[in-house]
């Protein structure tokens, strides 16, 4: 990981994708692919994913080295969660600055904006009965027993991660967090703290400014979802150091298999943790991020 940083600022960002692409075929024929039982194994034995589980699911199909179709990995994790379990997925369908989007003027259309976040994550959207949130930058897509619970009230709030967004309701709802394919540094409930507690987070993650955007709803009506957007120096930030220095492994540890990355979080423990650790102005961020809550 730390090799992997130092290239990023030595090399520009095509050359760092292209030597991360040969890294990844170099692993992928040094090791022996995952076969389907033993991903399975994985995933319960692990990670202790079982029945009735709220999974939050962060992806690569990339990253992974399988030998079974790509295709098959939603159906292993729902039959892994079963009938009574719920999987959820970061589902936002643009990749640069929330800000940026807002001001476009664009139309969010929960039924076809398809997802920017991998594979994994658009086969959820497509999937029967899925649920997504209107929230029109950070929107959430969950299958389950407890999918529309976790997805219906995020947009009434105007922080992305707060106390009506899918991030705190399925923490609340004793889910876990897994990563597949991606280490802890995609975790994106880590700023799900600094959006409960709001302007008592030291560091400044979000714009003053409440945007209005249009969002289009299943039934085709269109609604305006007001929202914040994250504050620019949020990109300052380096989770898996944070996580290393100050979180137990019991709490959120990566984890690495014939060089395939996962992790798994337990978010209560985490978020406690996190709120605890900001007063005293210890957080996800570095010595940059240095605009101050006031």
């Amino acid at each position: 990981m730390f090799i992997s940083r130092i290239i990023f600022r030595l090399f520009p960002p095509e050359v760092f994708i292209s030597l991360r692409e040969i890294y990844r075929t170099i692993l992928k024929t040094w090791y022996a692919p995952f076969s389907e039982l033993e991903f399975r194994k994985i995933l319960t034995e692990e990670m202790g994913i079982s029945k009735g589980s709220i999974v939050f699911v962060h992806s690569s199909i990339d990253n992974l080295n399988i030998r079974f179709d790509t295709f098959r990995l939603l159906e292993i994790l729902l039959e892994t969660v079963g009938e009574e379990g719920t999987l959820v997925f970061p589902c936002w369908h643009f990749t640069y600055r929330a800000e940026d989007y807002l001001k476009s003027g664009k139309v969010f259309d929960v039924r076809r904006s398809p997802s920017a976040l991998g594979m994994l994550s658009e086969m959820a959207r497509r999937y029967p009965g899925a649920k997504r949130s209107l929230h029109p930058i950070n929107s959430i897509v969950a299958i389950g027993r407890h999918a529309d619970t976790i997805t219906s009230s995020h947009h009434t709030d105007i922080y992305p991660c707060g106390e009506k967004s899918p991030y705190y309701l399925a923490m609340q709802m004793g889910g876990i967090i897994a990563g597949i394919g991606v280490n802890a540094n995609f975790m994106s409930f880590v700023h799900c703290p600094e959006d409960v507690i709001k302007l008592k987070f030291p560091i400044k993650t979000r714009l003053d400014e409440v945007f209005e955007a249009k969002v289009k709803k299943e039934d085709g009506t269109v609604e305006i979802v007001k929202t914040l957007a994250a504050h620019p120096q949020i990109k300052n930030n380096n989770i898996n150091d944070f996580l290393k220095k100050y979180i137990p492994s019991s709490i959120s540890r990566n984890i690495t298999i014939r060089g395939n990355r996962f992790f798994i979080t337990h978010p209560k423990e985490l978020f406690d943790s996190m709120i605890e650790l900001s007063k005293e102005n210890k957080t996800i961020y570095t010595k940059k991020a240095v605009i101050k809550n006031t």
